[in-house]
């Protein structure tokens, strides 16, 4: 396991809810729920493009200490770019001792927060 010099990135986790807009729609937006999650960024040697090549996605893995509140539902900010990353999984690789994470996330087009 790393230890914590490993992890320097910190990150934001924001978790999804529903507001209603002037027109009566419900809108998605995103609330912060836990700052200062420490991790590091490991690409994963894929980007895809869409079929007209407009669209790039970037996807990473994320290790990072492990935290309950994080799932595939939420996002991660990086503190220090504000690069959006939308989790698509996250798996304790340490079989349930909760001492981290690996979270795999992608990015479009550089989005940022």
């Amino acid at each position: 396991m790393a230890g914590s010099g490993y992890w320097r990135t910190r990150y934001i986790l924001q978790v999804p809810t529903t507001t209603v807009d002037g027109a009566g729609q419900g809108a998605v937006s995103w609330l912060n729920a836990v700052s200062g999650l420490a991790g590091v960024v490991t690409p994963s040697q894929r980007e895809v493009l869409n079929d007209m090549g407009v669209t790039v996605r970037t996807d990473v893995v994320i290790e990072m200490a492990w935290h309950p509140s994080v799932a595939s539902k939420c996002r991660l900010i990086e503190a220090g770019s504000g690069m959006v990353w939308n989790i698509t999984g996250v798996v304790d690789p340490d079989g349930g001792k909760r001492r981290r994470l690996r979270v795999t996330a992608s990015n479009m087009d550089g989005e940022t927060a």
